[in-house]
Order: structure tokens, then C-alpha cells, then sequence
């Protein structure tokens, strides 16, 4: 306890196993990633680079901001993750036809390394979809999308709001 005193809110949840609802899925995150970096192991790349180059391979010759968009997130985070891909050789980021644009298209090399890392992807997938059970996946699919368009509403509310 605070030297302080209780605080009431903190006291109601002291025994529960997440706070809100954010650490709860951060904690999944992590456990779900631990699954994929384990049974990925020996890959040339890891759960998080492997999503980047599949959508890469069916974006072809993809805009930062179009792979952002596809990814999910922002264009600084996709820009930080392709730049290592680019270093390792996995991707080539080339100039558009605007002088501003910058295309990403995967290498010999990125190829490779997804035929290379497939089968192990698939098999850490199969396994945790076998572990939860067909409905209980698609369950979690669908409920993560709606999360995700959930928060899209909130931010585009907070945005209008201030």
C-alpha cells in the first residue's frame, strides 16, 4: 500500500489479472509472440519482419504509405522496420514516380527467406490455432478486428474533438 493511503480504484482491482483491458492484450501479445519466435526459430527473419515481407510480396512495389496502411500502423514504424529488411538485403526501396515517393519491393534475398520461413511460420500457427480450437480462433480474429476498428472510431472522435 502507499505511503499515501489506499486508492479506491486500485484497491477494487488489486486481484485481478489485468487492470484494463490494453495490458491484458499486451500480455497475449507477448505470449502469442514468444509461440511464433520459438517454433521461427533458425529463420532468417522473425515473426514481426516475416508479416512485413508477405505483405510486401502481394502489395508489390508498395508505397510506405500503402504498406503502412495494409500493416496497421504508422508510416515512422513501417519506415524503422523496412530500413533493417533493406539492410539485411531482404528488401530494395527504390524512387517513384514522384521524386517523394518511395517504392519497397522485396529482394532475391527477401524471397528466399519467405519460402525459407513459411513452413515454420505455418507449423507455429497451426499449432496455436490447434491449441485454441477453430472457433475460439476465428473468435479471437474477429474480435481483434472489431478492437481495431473500435479504436480507429475513438482516434477519429479524440481528433474531431480537440
Amino acid at each position: 500500500m502507499s505511503a499515501f493511503g489506499p486508492i479506491a480504484f486500485l484497491e477494487e482491482v488489486r486481484n485481478t489479472p489485468h487492470i484494463c483491458l490494453a495490458e491484458g492484450l499486451r500480455a497475449a501479445n507477448r505470449a502469442i509472440m514468444k509461440h511464433y519466435v520459438e517454433g521461427m526459430a533458425g529463420s532468417p527473419v522473425n515473426p514481426v519482419q516475416m508479416s512485413l515481407l508477405m505483405r510486401v510480396y502481394y502489395l508489390r512495389d508498395a508505397t510506405m504509405q500503402t504498406l503502412a496502411r495494409h500493416m496497421e500502423t504508422d508510416r515512422t514504424t513501417t519506415t524503422r522496420n523496412v530500413e533493417i529488411l533493406v539492410r539485411d538485403g531482404f528488401l530494395d526501396v527504390s524512387e517513384g514516380a514522384d521524386k517523394r515517393q518511395r517504392l519497397v519491393r522485396l529482394t532475391k534475398r527477401g524471397h528466399e527467406a519467405l519460402e525459407e520461413a513459411i513452413p515454420k511460420w505455418r507449423k507455429a500457427q497451426e499449432t496455436l490455432k490447434d491449441s485454441l480450437g477453430t472457433e475460439l480462433w476465428d473468435n479471437i480474429l474477429r474480435d481483434t478486428r472489431l478492437l481495431i476498428e473500435l479504436g480507429g472510431i475513438a482516434c477519429d472522435r479524440n481528433a474531431v474533438a480537440a
